[in-house]
């Protein structure tokens, strides 16, 4: 997966998961018969409901901000140091970033933070997590489980921007996540333009 995937699928998770549980929440503005009857009918169904609840209170508002950062984290990490220690990342630019150990370190500072109502970094976190789950890292356990198994796989470098293009024309698990990704931010953009509410996005990462 590559850019948009990452931004705009992640961002349109983070939106669903929040409008599920406001759904459910007496007084919010999706809040009807209708809504209620559809929220709490989905929500039974799912045994993580009550975790989205509870995580949906110490986060408050989303920060979307936040949320793309996150997605992009792995990759705007451990790219450049790939730039720099190239003996030690992948030519993929898959390394430190893209392993368990960082992101968990990432998600209990996150926990911690949030108990003085401070969520930037839980959403940071929990973004970068869908990162690897995207990016198939189990597909990597060398990587994903760095240093479990030693120093990251060596790879072939020959040909990868000649590479990388051809697969996103060339494959669909490459190209129909950009597109979804794609349409996702273009849909953002378009409700973040028409409620004239770009200054409120920019300021606290708000998208309505």
């Amino acid at each position: 997966m590559l850019l948009f995937g990452h931004i705009g699928i992640t961002a349109g998770v983070v939106k669903a998961c929040d409008t599920l549980v406001s759904m459910t929440q007496p007084g919010s503005r999706y809040q009807s018969d209708f809504s209620l009857k559809i929220g709490t009918f989905i929500s039974s169904k799912l045994s993580s409901h009550h975790l989205l609840n509870g995580l949906k209170g110490q986060i408050g508002t989303i920060d979307y901000r936040m949320v793309l950062i996150g997605s992009l984290l792995p990759d705007i990490m451990d790219k450049p140091l790939w730039l720099f220690t190239t003996a030690e990342i992948p030519f993929s630019g898959r390394g430190y970033a893209h392993g368990l150990l960082l992101n968990l370190a990432l998600f209990i500072g996150g926990l911690v933070l949030v108990k003085y109502r401070k969520s930037w970094l839980l959403l940071v976190s929990l973004s970068s997590f869908m990162h690897l789950i995207f990016d198939q890292m189990w597909y990597s356990p060398a990587v994903l489980l760095w240093p479990l198994f030693g120093s990251f796989p060596k790879e072939k470098t020959a040909g990868w921007i000649t590479n990388m293009f051809w697969a996103l024309f060339a494959y669909p698990e490459v190209y129909i996540p950009e597109i979804i990704g794609l349409a996702i931010v273009l849909l953002f953009a378009y409700r973040v333009i028409m409620r004239k509410s770009v200054i409120s996005f920019v300021r606290d990462g708000a998208i309505g």
